[in-house]
């Protein structure tokens, strides 16, 4: 069965996810998270990062640590290193990520960071403007590991291809993912995992009150790619981008995983203002053809979204609705993975 790799924002709501995963899913589960910037400073973001995850990681789960967006504390040293440091006292395992436009400091510390948690890393080609190169980054690849003193053996290769939201982009990911796994696909990596994301970076131009269905590509991408065996990365139901802060008092609205699509439901508030309005999403939602067999059971943001349907108190707020759906994401994302014959 092949692992599951999200690539999580280190905010609130994928928090409240990951800390209600159920044991059967921690050991499909490889979480690798983007710590958020901060208007307090990257010093204030890693703090912040590491009583995040101390407060919501279940055991046995090692967890990516990518520090793109904070890369230095306010001193400028490496804050991988402070995140690793800090984690290592608490004993919750962490793999450090690797970039190859990273400077060799942040190679070196890396490394340093690995050797305190398993000398377990995370090689991710590629970003949100830049497209995998299998031939220059053959080279890098073993520069930076060389300069990191981590063995690629120990190394999990995630080849990510960012925004995919069409068929033409499908079709060009494909080919550029099969050239790097054509190239470095023979070598000893620990996995090697194509990521994707297929989330728009805004749903306000979605209906309101009804259930829009947004195609999956970035599991229309991986399906494509069964032959040659690689891990399911995506971004969850979030846009590969970072974005800015969630606007103050959005409209009730939840992303709903199933088969092929994610199900975009946005509703108005009604008279009685607030967000009772969710009650009526969850209703609506709780008698599709879309709703699991399972019921409440499927997840914990399933029984959460089954309680809204009853109209029980809570209606809850933007970052729970984003916890309950990414808690469906990644119960629904684990049990296709380990029904799929692509995998």
């Amino acid at each position: 069965m092949a692992q599951y790799w999200p690539i999580l924002k280190a905010r609130a709501g994928e928090f409240k996810a990951l800390a209600r995963l159920r044991d059967h899913e921690v050991s499909t589960l490889q979480p690798l998270f983007e710590v958020s910037p901060s208007d307090d400073g990257p010093t204030h973001a890693g703090l912040k990062f590491v009583r995040q995850l101390r407060e919501s990681a279940p055991a046995g789960l090692t967890v990516g640590v990518d520090t793109t967006y904070a890369r230095v504390n306010d001193d400028g040293r490496p804050l991988i290193m402070e995140i690793a440091n800090d984690l290592a006292l608490w004993g919750i395992p962490i793999a450090p990520v690797i970039r190859l436009q990273d400077p060799d400091e942040q190679f070196s510390a890396c490394g340093e960071a690995a050797r305190l948690h398993n000398e377990t890393a995370i090689v991710r080609l590629g970003s949100i403007t830049t497209d995998p190169d299998p031939v220059a980054d053959s080279s890098r690849i073993s520069r930076a590991l060389s300069i990191a003193k981590i063995n690629r053996e120990r190394c999990h290769l995630v080849v990510d291809m960012a925004d995919v939201s069409s068929e033409r982009d499908v079709s060009r990911a494909e080919q550029i993912a099969r050239n790097v796994l054509d190239s470095l696909g023979n070598q000893e990596w620990a996995s090697i995992v194509v990521a994707s994301g297929a989330m728009p970076s805004a749903i306000t131009n979605v209906p309101r009150n009804e259930a829009t269905p947004l195609a999956r590509w970035d599991w229309e991408l991986w399906k494509r790619l069964a032959d040659r065996g690689p891990d399911f990365g995506d971004y969850a139901i979030a846009h590969p981008e970072m974005q800015g802060p969630v606007p103050r008092g959005p409209i009730p609205s939840l992303r709903y995983t199933t088969s092929d699509h994610w199900w975009i439901y946005r509703w108005a508030r009604n008279e009685t203002g607030g967000n009772d309005s969710f009650y009526d999403l969850c209703k609506t939602l709780v008698a599709s053809d879309h709703w699991p067999a399972e019921g409440s059971n499927f997840s914990w943001g399933d029984s959460e979204l089954a309680r809204c349907a009853r109209r029980q108190p809570g209606p809850g707020s933007a970052t729970q609705w984003r916890a309950w759906g990414t808690s469906h994401h990644l119960a629904h994302v684990i049990n296709e993975l380990a029904s799929s014959p692509a995998s």
